[in-house]
């Protein structure tokens, strides 16, 4: 089983069936004549799956049972024919009853577990799945299906623990670099949509939105959901920040100063203000008040420092980098001074000296460590953590007995600033407070993922920087920022090296679908379903792709074929209900419709629950539906959840 980041399932059953198919052929007894009809059943059955010919096995191995109902074999094989006619309920109960005689079977294991979680029934899925990696602690598949499990009951680092162990077992490192990195954001996506959701009036709801309008570079949208948050609650640390960086990126920098001042109001060690300083200080040319501010945050913290490499986050010319490295050349020389020029060399493209100063600054860390700033050369006590000696709050938290949800609280956010981003998850993961508490863990951990899926993208660039997964990457971050042209230009250089990859022809033509290129999308998703008729949200894309288009006949087989691969596929019920809708088939669009609503963000979904409604003369049903749809179209939340989770907006309704 593979995942790609928005969940769509895609499922070896067929390989791990042939495999169980050869591991359950009993042995026969001679000369008995229901024995040898049995055999010949059995035989028959078998051919007929190897073959592709479902139907044919399943009557083939209901002759068998019926005349040796405790065949086991049978049994199992029977299972796995109907799960190769995607009748996942008849092949759960199948090879469920299978595996109370033969518990061992590794493959049906897996297929039951993942069976239950397409029939929405985590609770019976998971003791297959721990069986399976009872049997078998490196199987990938398996820990993939538990990682599924662990987000139907939004366990998120339970999910983060089973990805990480795929990564590990996977010896293609830019794959496993690519995957987890996508796995990473796709769990910072759904921690921000359920943030959202929990708490909609909450400064951290509108902190979740700010950051992932930030990320897209949409600055200013970002700065109103900071404004929001800070209308709520004034005095949460790091919102000023934020909204400063927000105003830094257009170019506000009077606004930008102004913000990161009031954050040092109230906090004046906050280092993330300094350095936002630092940079505003920068852009106006002031670099001796620039070197002010990064040596307060050397004072205050210069752990903080080694940690934050990436400054300066402006651009700044040559000629401006190299005016503000000649004010302070003639400075005493100092870890921040060191800091400084190395970030300003790099930005003057002077490689050398930009290592030069960044070994310096290195060499300033290294003997600071040494006489002061390590737990085992000092004594951790309460004012590490309001001291901004991270490290050493870190020791004094891990002391305390019991560790409280506040504790893990502090622990998680000491670990984020110092970018040791897998136990900042893990203490984040423990907090169980008061709706305060949760939220702000929430946000801390959806920020955590996010920067595990950069660490891995970064890792995957600067190791692989000619592998097809860099390529995509390339491709997926320029259609982020609404690049076009140099998205297509990665696309085509990742197919150049992977021509016959289905997922890059998939990735294409949802990108041009994005863009309404509706032939150049139908192209390529027509190739990647040529090369994998199982691709589910290939399906799923061309049938979207027909709905768009008002071809809802051509539609409906797609999406059903979808349905039936992935039944929990929530996106696909909402547009097969809308093509039957606009079919006249308001009776077959009700199921579908209904099944999609609640991740209606747009109001389209209920609006096609009205039009069904009303035709079918149900006016009570078909009133409610449009009441719902136009509360809807008035809420910004919903329409903010989508931007969250990447929802397509859809046609818009002829009303």
């Amino acid at each position: 089983m593979r995942l790609d980041k928005r969940g769509y399932c895609h499922f070896t059953s067929l390989a791990l069936g042939l495999l169980a198919v050869s591991l359950l052929i009993p042995r026969w007894a001679n000369g008995q004549s229901s024995e040898q009809d049995i055999e010949t059943s059995f035989r028959a059955g078998q051919a007929a799956l190897k073959h592709g010919d479902f139907l044919r096995a399943t009557e083939e191995f209901k002759k068998v049972l019926a005349l040796d109902p405790s065949l086991v074999e049978a049994e199992a094989n029977l299972g796995l024919a109907y799960q190769s006619l995607l009748d996942y309920d008849a092949a759960a109960r199948c090879l469920s009853h299978a595996l109370r005689e033969r518990p061992n079977l590794l493959g049906l294991n897996i297929i039951v577990g993942m069976d239950y979680l397409k029939l929405g029934s985590p609770e019976k899925a998971v003791p297959y799945l721990q069986h399976a990696l009872e049997l078998d602690p490196s199987n990938p598949d398996a820990h993939d299906a538990m990682a599924l499990y662990h987000l139907t009951q939004e366990n998120f680092q339970g999910a983060a623990e089973q990805y990480r162990k795929v990564a590990d077992l996977n010896s293609d490192e830019a794959e496993a670099l690519f995957k987890i990195g996508h796995q990473y954001l796709d769990l910072a996506a759904r921690l921000a949509y359920r943030g959202a959701r929990l708490y909609p009036d909450s400064a951290w709801g509108h902190r979740f939105l700010g950051d992932m309008l930030f990320e897209r570079d949409r600055w200013e949208d970002a700065a109103q959901e900071y404004k929001k948050a800070l209308a709520i609650e004034p005095r949460q640390s790091g919102l000023h920040t934020l909204l400063g960086e927000a105003y830094l990126h257009t170019g506000k920098l009077e606004d930008a100063e102004t913000e990161l001042r009031h954050e040092l109001q109230l906090d004046s060690r906050y280092e993330r203000a300094w350095l936002g300083l630092a940079n505003i200080q920068l852009a106006k040319g002031q670099a001796l008040d620039a070197l002010d501010s990064v040596s307060t945050v050397w004072r205050n913290s210069p752990e903080f420092l080694k940690s934050h490499l990436e400054f300066p986050s402006i651009e700044l010319t040559r000629e401006a980098a190299q005016a503000c490295i000649l004010l302070l050349l003639h400075q005493p020389e100092t870890p921040a001074k060191h800091f400084l020029l190395s970030a300003l060399y790099f930005c003057a493209n002077e490689g050398a000296l930009s290592e030069r100063e960044s070994q310096s600054f290195q060499s300033d860390l290294s003997n600071w460590q040494q006489t002061s700033g390590v737990p085992s050369q000092a004594h951790p006590d309460a004012d590490s953590c309001k001291l901004h000696r991270y490290s050493l709050c870190i020791a004094s938290l891990s002391k305390a007995k019991p560790l409280t949800s506040s504790t893990y609280l502090l622990l998680g956010r000491s670990y984020f600033v110092l970018q040791q981003y897998v136990p900042a998850a893990d203490a984040l993961a423990r907090v169980h407070g008061d709706n305060n508490a949760n939220s702000e863990a929430s946000y801390w951990l959806e920020r955590t993922y996010q920067a595990l899926g950069a660490e891995s993208y970064s890792q995957l660039e600067n190791s692989f920087p000619d592998s097809w997964r860099t390529h995509q990457l390339r491709a997926e971050g320029f259609a982020l920022r609404g690049d076009h042209d140099d998205a297509i230009k990665e696309y085509e250089a990742a197919l150049q090296l992977r021509p016959e990859e289905a997922e890059l022809h998939e990735a294409l033509g949802e990108f041009f679908l994005d863009n309404r290129s509706d032939e150049d999308a139908q192209k390529e998703l027509e190739k990647a379903v040529a090369l994998d008729p199982s691709r589910t949200k290939t399906l799923y894309l061309l049938g979207r792709l027909y709905v768009l288009d008002n071809q809802s006949e051509k539609a409906v087989p797609f999406l059903q074929r979808a349905l039936q691969l992935q039944p929990n596929l929530n996106e696909a019920s909402g547009l097969l209900g809308t093509a039957y809708v606009r079919m006249g088939q308001f009776a077959d669009a009700i199921p579908s419709l209904e099944k999609a609503a609640p991740l209606d963000h747009y109001g389209n979904i209920h609006y096609q629950l009205y039009q069904a409604y009303r035709k079918l003369g149900e006016a009570d049903l078909a009133q409610k539906a449009l009441a719902r749809s136009q509360d809807i179209r008035r809420s910004s939340l919903e329409h903010d959840q989508a931007l969250i989770m990447g929802s397509p907006r859809p046609e818009a309704d002829p009303h």
